[in-house]
């Protein structure tokens, strides 16, 4: 793995039909960055991608993102059981998505251990 210069995430209101490997609230490491392209690794694979559409910040932050999902979209598990709702949260170091029940204050991601606080104020 590259070590980082960055991490990166879609901005909220980015839609994601601009690229579908990127996911709402995941965050990505920053390869390179220019005037206006990025290069992120996701799922091991360079991509390039307009700086407009991430917010960007110098480290990975430790809180979970929520993320609400607008009722005509879409995600490869609606309706299955892996479908995590309407209003999930994302691991910062796994990109898992997690179902909320309730309004929870912190969270533990099943897949790589993390415990954080669940950042209510900004989405992703």
């Amino acid at each position: 793995m590259t070590e980082p210069i960055a991490w990166a995430r879609l901005w909220p209101a980015t839609r994601p039909e601009f690229n579908p490997q990127l996911r709402h609230g995941a965050w990505y490491r920053v390869l390179s960055s220019g005037e206006t392209l990025v290069v992120l690794e996701v799922r091991g694979q360079r991509v390039s991608v307009r700086s407009e559409l991430l917010e960007m910040r110098a480290k990975l932050p430790d809180r979970f993102t929520v993320v609400y999902r607008a009722p005509g979209d879409e995600t490869p598990v609606s309706g299955q059981r892996d479908d995590p709702g309407r209003v999930y949260a994302v691991c910062p170091h796994s990109a898992s998505r997690l179902r909320l029940r309730g309004h929870p204050d912190e969270l533990d991601c099943p897949e790589c251990g993390h415990h954080g606080v669940i950042a209510w104020w900004e989405t992703g």
